[in-house]
């Protein structure tokens, strides 16, 4: 596996995703010794490669078919069912756009994309992995609006989208997900707290004023 050369941030959510990323590793079975895996899971994988576009660290190097994908750098699997649980390429000043293949890993629980230079909508695909805990795409120049079917993460613990270029209204749906502890979206005014309030649980919100989010 090829080392990463990440690039440096300050931002303290970057700390608690390295925190809770620490946890994730610790208290899941992980291995690199895997038996076939499964080929949805490779040809995702692939899909999202072919839509970067630069990748000056060399990080997606080892993204070849000379390593099982679940060797690959910044990948992991689960030990029993050899299917993809952990993608993160973080800080890697990576270029392109999410391919919406993303939505075909549904075993996935952490994604992570934070602090690179992806552009383009977020696909609304993402919406299928309901097994995801943690999801990470800030410090990027997504565009469009917040996908609504992101409701579909039943299991989402950790959501960051702030320092993008997203518009648009926070949608109501993203209130329905209910094992929600973190959110970090890039806000205009404290109005759009309306939106948020229909938590019935605390909920730790890191509010950014950046961007043009509104109330609906």
């Amino acid at each position: 596996m090829i080392s990463m050369q990440p690039i440096p941030s300050s931002s303290p959510s970057n700390f608690l995703f390295y925190v809770i990323l620490v946890i994730f590793l610790t208290s899941t079975s992980i291995s690199s010794s895997y038996d076939g895996g499964n080929e949805t899971d490779h040809h995702a994988l692939l899909k999202i490669k072919s839509m970067i576009t630069r990748d000056p660290y060399g990080a997606l190097t080892s993204w070849n078919a000379s390593l099982h994908f679940c060797d690959w750098a910044g990948v992991k699997c689960g030990k029993r069912h050899s299917r993809v649980t952990f993608v993160a390429l973080e800080s890697q000043g990576l270029e392109g756009s999410l391919s919406p293949h993303v939505g075909n890993l549904s075993f996935l629980r952490v994604f992570s994309l934070a602090n690179n230079s992806f552009q383009g909508a977020i696909p609304h695909e993402i919406g299928n992995l309901n097994r995801l805990t943690i999801l990470y795409l800030g410090a990027n120049t997504f565009n469009g609006v917040i996908p609504t079917n992101l409701s579909g993460c039943l299991n989402l613990q950790m959501l960051d989208l702030a320092r993008n270029k997203l518009v648009g209204s926070i949608p109501k749906e993203i209130s329905f997900l209910s094992k929600l502890s973190f959110l970090s979206l890039g806000l205009k005014s404290l109005l759009s707290w309306g939106t948020l309030r229909r938590w019935k649980r605390s909920v730790f919100l890191e509010i950014r004023w950046v961007g043009s989010f509104q109330t609906p």
